[in-house]
């Protein structure tokens, strides 16, 4: 009995089929690479290394305050609100709030006229301006991520009344006080900095 064409057809096309390479398509993969190291980590990494770096810095400055006579105490203070102009960023992270970017502002302004000032004229003024935006700045960044650092906490209130205190000085005792308050701040930037190197270093153990 002669097969009719169409199932002759079929039945080539399978012996074909049967008898044909196989295709690439189900040849093994070759090994993956390992995954790339995710780049949020290597940002937060980055970061903490230079806040450790700027925040050392901040409070070695902080230290040589109130300087040896006038003109060098505000070429310091300009110094030391440019440094927490950096600082202030990498603390918080790359998401600030509108009032936070506000104190920033006038922390920068601050700065500048310090550093413009002409020599006859008072920066007492723009000092508890800009100690009292660095304050709020701090505060606002120790309530949201570190509440769990009580040192934190304490550095700040010793910054607060020292900012509260420069109201009634003025002359030497006014920068002595003012001298005060950015050691505080030293003090309070540094016990974050050292928090966040922690952090970092417990989520890389895990």
């Amino acid at each position: 009995m002669i097969l009719p064409r169409v199932l002759i057809t079929l039945l080539a096309a399978c012996l074909l089929s049967a008898c044909a390479p196989k295709s690439e398509t189900t040849l093994k993969p070759p090994p993956s690479e390992p995954n790339p190291e995710p780049q949020v980590a290597g940002d937060a990494r980055q970061r903490v290394g230079e806040l450790a770096k700027a925040a050392k810095e901040y409070a070695d400055g902080a230290a040589k305050l109130p300087g040896n006579d006038v003109a060098e105490g505000r070429a310091q203070l300009s110094q030391q609100f440019a440094l927490l102009a950096q600082i202030l960023p990498m603390l918080n992270g790359p998401d600030m709030s509108g009032d936070l970017q506000q104190q920033l502002r006038i922390i920068e302004s601050s700065r500048g006229l310090i550093a413009g000032a002409s020599k006859d004229l008072s920066i007492e003024p723009t000092v508890d301006t800009g100690l009292r935006a660095a304050h709020r700045a701090l505060g606002s960044i120790a309530m949201r991520a570190f509440g769990d650092t009580p040192d934190v906490a304490k550095a700040l209130d010793a910054m607060r009344m020292k900012v509260q205190e420069l109201d009634g000085t003025s002359d030497a005792i006014h920068r002595l006080v003012a001298a005060q308050a950015v050691q505080a701040s030293a003090q309070a930037i540094t016990k974050m900095s050292d928090a966040l190197t922690s952090r970092l270093s417990m989520a890389k153990a895990n």
